[in-house]
């Protein structure tokens, strides 16, 4: 079976483009142009040639990638991530169609980026939704649904790893109900449907007065590495912060959520929250680069100080 890849993320997709590889059924991976840098470095390492790497153009991309499939007797396209809008023209030019993996469990989630909705809500459990594209996004018949659990604490960059790893070890048992064309789709439940966009800076913003200390460490780390951290602003300076660790205040602090309420060179910088609640800041992200929280109280940032959305 020749297969021909579409990512826009290394991390989801190297195990499972490395196995194709191996196996001898990868033709081609195509990405988009202005993620070359990042990803063709990792795509050569594993073994592809310069001639299988297919950058698309955002203004030709649908010519480009139709040359390509045509030139090259394509059996199937697997879209592990990819951001443009795939036509109906380019389906049909496919004799086994084109195969999306969505990185979470259809139907709930549907839409972009539902590894950032479920980490920032707290899920215990992610997966992968392997299913045959048509017009509607993240529709289509299901051939597989394969759950991973999520790690307590686990970020976006360390959630992504794993997923990648775990979809790879799905692929024989895909290339099998392909290869034989086995029909037996399953069947979801439409009530739990749900359709999330694109986070949006609102969506990446802690509010310290509103959210608990698990939903700011929740969203920090599905901010993490991705999104460059949760948005917040301390003592009037835009910031965001990478990771924070909970921790329990002995006796009665008064303070309003976003304060500062200790600050030293062994602890760094404590926040109160909500419900008598805090949280301990570990790194944050300036424009001047990675700071810890012991660094940020170097830096002049003390009891008192006041972290706002």
């Amino acid at each position: 079976m020749k297969i021909l890849i579409l990512t826009n993320s290394d991390a989801l997709s190297a195990p499972t483009i490395k196995k194709m590889v191996d196996d001898g059924s990868l033709v081609g991976v195509g990405i988009i142009k202005k993620s070359k840098p990042q990803i063709e470095p990792v795509l050569k390492n594993i073994g592809l040639q310069e001639d299988q790497i297919l950058a698309l153009e955002r203004r030709t991309w649908i010519s480009e990638l139709s040359q390509f499939i045509s030139k090259n007797e394509i059996e199937i396209v697997w879209v592990l991530t990819f951001p443009w809008i795939i036509p109906n023209d380019l389906f049909d030019i496919v004799p086994k169609g084109f195969i999306n993996f969505h990185f979470g469990l259809l139907p709930k989630y549907k839409g972009a980026d539902p590894i950032f909705w479920q980490l920032k809500n707290n899920e215990e459990i992610g997966g992968v939704t392997i299913h045959l594209m048509n017009d509607k996004i993240d529709e289509g018949p299901v051939l597989m649904r394969e759950e991973l659990r999520i790690i307590p604490g686990e970020n976006y960059g360390l959630h992504c790893k794993r997923l990648g790893e775990f979809t790879s070890t799905l692929t024989e048992k895909l290339i099998e109900k392909l290869s034989n064309n086995q029909n037996n789709y399953l069947k979801l439940d439409s009530e739990i449907e749900t359709y999330e966009s694109k986070p949006s800076i609102e969506d990446l913003t802690i509010y310290w007065n509103k959210q608990t200390a698990e939903e700011i460490e929740c969203l920090i780390n599905a901010t993490n590495p991705k999104y460059s951290g949760a948005n917040t602003k301390l003592a009037g300076f835009e910031m965001r912060i990478l990771e924070v660790t909970p921790v329990t205040m002995q006796g009665a602090i008064q303070a309003e959520p976003g304060q500062i309420v200790h600050a030293d060179v062994v602890y760094g910088l404590v926040v109160a929250c909500i419900n008598n609640e805090f949280l301990r800041i570990t790194i944050a992200q300036t424009g001047e680069g990675f700071l810890s929280g012991v660094k940020l109280f170097n830096l002049g940032f003390l009891t008192g100080h006041q972290f706002t959305n």
